[in-house]
């Protein structure tokens, strides 16, 4: 190309980068795509024009790039100013719905737990324990009833505090990664809580004096909490409603606006903690100071979080692109079976093709799940589990020598989900390729599963541990099994080959699928806890002691083979994702066909 055909090709993109960067209107991520562009012109530059102007030209844009660049990383004033000005704020008018309903939420299990203690007044011996509420009557006949926030030095109580607040709010932000449930029930949880709370202080004809007490800090305190739900609801509002996103890429741009609001509520909640720790312990303050202190922190929550976002938001043009579109990928990434993964991408690839077919894989895992907890629950001759326990364990779920029928049960939905799941992702990761045989899966299926289960019943705790070891790699036979098109003998030995040194990626995506799926046992059973909220949801529903234990046995017994059974799919896409990048490493087909394609165009 001539020099002239160069500089008129690109020249018009010359004049904007120089135009933006004399008026300093080039953001730090702009900024560095156009380094890029930049010096890919100035590389061909060089090539093919070393003596001449243009090169020179390019040479000081790229300078003055790079100087830009490298001044913008280091302005982490400005950019920690931006943030709390600009960035939260947009984020949270855009998350103004999902803040609206953990408030509302919230605020009505505040009402049910006020309810509820008027009428039942044993009520909140369960739910703050007998006692705190023995220590707390021994307080008020001291004549001292919000001495609780004295029995420790200020620091001694502050550290704590903001620690155990901290962690409830990032556990409520994740619990909103399985569909916003979880983030949902912490809110039922604490508004009846602190509905007890309040009310039991009024019962005993307190209220001025513990309103004073608890929202001194509490004002704060519970807002962060509001806003910790508001920002798990933001998570999951990418995962439950992806629009015209993927599900995997709505969701990455849901978690990093509820991630960007949870970073705000942080200093929210150690402020919170400072004044518990330090302030409320001062009963003796003027009570006009200490109500003017509740509605200076309701108003500066309620002016930060929702009347300067709002206003800040009018300013904004494009605000959806800003907020919405900039963290996710503009163009949808297929599955390639004959791409090499890395470990990192082998788990980000997994939970996107889960995500992708969460309709298909969810449906499925539900409907075996609800059955198994209805047979369990209508169990009149406790075949499944034991006449003592009204809440089923993991334990008892897969004590298989004491409940043979319980182990028939579970071996023909753990077959039929993998068996399922397998072949759907056979037919979808490799389309191209028809050639597989059903029976070959459904034998190996069958036989892994039955050791499985045979191993579970074993007394031994050492072969249950070699049941769930061996899981995973019974997955992998599986899937080398319908994607080769060959016995479950000759997978097992195909498997040693294949895998080589990649040992450490299958049980990392072992230990990866476990994790997730013990935390979505954690969610869903401690949701299923705060639900009941000892009985008291219950209370409502039914006065029948047997129908409240048959509901509590088939919740249990649906949350933990929902999560076993979500376990046995994140293990079957990890296996079938992987197996792809084991052939590829060791055949090297898709390479040696592109090598073959190369020589036969030359």
């Amino acid at each position: 190309m001539k020099e002239s055909d160069f500089i008129n090709q690109n020249k018009k993109k010359w004049m904007e980068v120089e135009k933006n960067l004399t008026n300093n209107e080039v953001s730090p991520s702009d900024a560095s795509k156009l380094f890029i562009q930049v010096t890919d012109d100035l590389s061909y530059a060089r090539t093919f024009y070393k003596n001449r102007s243009v090169k020179i030209y390019l040479n000081e844009i790229a300078k003055f790039l790079f100087n830009d660049i490298n001044k913008s990383k280091q302005n982490y004033l400005k950019s920690f100013v931006k943030f709390w000005k600009t960035d939260l704020p947009l984020v949270m008018y855009v998350s103004r719905r999902s803040m609206l309903i953990s408030f509302v939420v919230f605020v009505s299990c505040f009402i049910l737990g006020v309810i509820t203690s008027r009428y039942d007044p044993s009520f909140c011996r369960s739910i703050l324990s007998s006692n705190y509420i023995d220590m707390t009557n021994e307080n008020i006949a001291k004549g001292d009833a919000m001495a609780v926030y004295k029995s420790s030095g200020e620091l001694e109580t502050f550290l704590p505090i903001f620690v155990n607040n901290v962690r409830i709010d990032f556990i409520t932000f994740f619990s909103g990664i399985f569909m916003a449930i979880g983030s949902l029930f912490i809110m039922v949880v604490n508004g009846v809580m602190v509905g007890v709370f309040q009310y039991f202080f009024i019962s005993k004809g307190l209220f001025w004096e513990s309103f004073l007490a608890i929202w001194t800090h509490g004002t704060l305190e519970i807002s962060a909490i509001i806003l910790s739900g508001g920002a798990g609801l933001t998570l999951g509002k990418g995962f439950l409603f992806p629009g015209t996103y993927s599900r995997f890429h709505a969701f990455k741009a849901s978690g990093m606006n509820g991630l960007k609001i949870i970073v705000g509520v942080v200093p929210i909640t150690l402020l919170a903690a400072f004044i518990e720790g330090f302030l409320t312990r001062h009963t003796d303050i003027p009570d006009i100071i200490r109500f003017s202190f509740i509605l200076v922190s309701l108003a500066f929550v309620l002016i930060y979080f929702f009347w300067y976002p709002r206003r800040v938001a009018k300013k904004i043009s494009n605000l959806d692109e800003l907020v919405e579109i900039q963290p996710v990928f503009k163009n949808h990434r297929v599955f390639n079976p004959n791409e090499i993964l890395s470990r990192g991408d082998l788990m980000k690839q997994s939970f996107r093709v889960f995500l992708k077919n969460f309709n298909h894989f969810a449906g499925l895992m539900f409907g075996l799940s609800f059955v198994l907890a209805v047979l369990i629950s209508i169990d009149t001759l406790h075949l499944f589990s034991n006449i003592d326990i009204q809440w089923l364990t993991p334990v008892d779920f897969l004590n298989y020598a004491t409940y043979p029928l319980l182990a028939v049960v579970s071996l023909v939905c753990f077959v039929f989900i993998e068996y399922k799941f397998l072949l759907f992702l056979r037919v979808n990761l490799n389309p191209e390729n028809k050639d597989y045989q059903k029976q070959n899966l459904f034998y190996s299926v069958l036989i892994f599963n039955l050791v499985f289960v045979g191993l579970m019943f074993m007394v031994d705790d050492g072969f249950k541990l070699l049941a769930f070891v061996l899981l995973p790699f019974f997955s992998l036979i599986s899937s080398i099994v319908i994607n080769q098109n060959v016995s479950f003998m000759k997978a097992i030995n195909l498997m040693g080959g294949l895998l080589n040194k990649q040992w450490s990626s299958l049980i990392l995506g072992a230990v990866f699928s476990f994790i997730i799926s013990w935390m979505l046992f954690l969610a869903i059973a401690s949701a299923s806890k705060f639900l009941l909220i000892e009985n008291a949801l219950l209370w409502m529903l039914t006065n029948d002691e047997m129908i409240t234990e048959k509901i509590k046995m088939g919740l249990s017994a649906f949350q933990i083979s929902f999560s076993f059974l979500f376990y046995i799919a994140l293990n079957a896409i990890f296996n079938s994702v992987f197996f792809h990048t084991l052939k590829e490493i060791n055949t090297a087909e898709n390479l040696i066909t592109r090598i073959s394609q190369i020589k036969a165009s030359k």
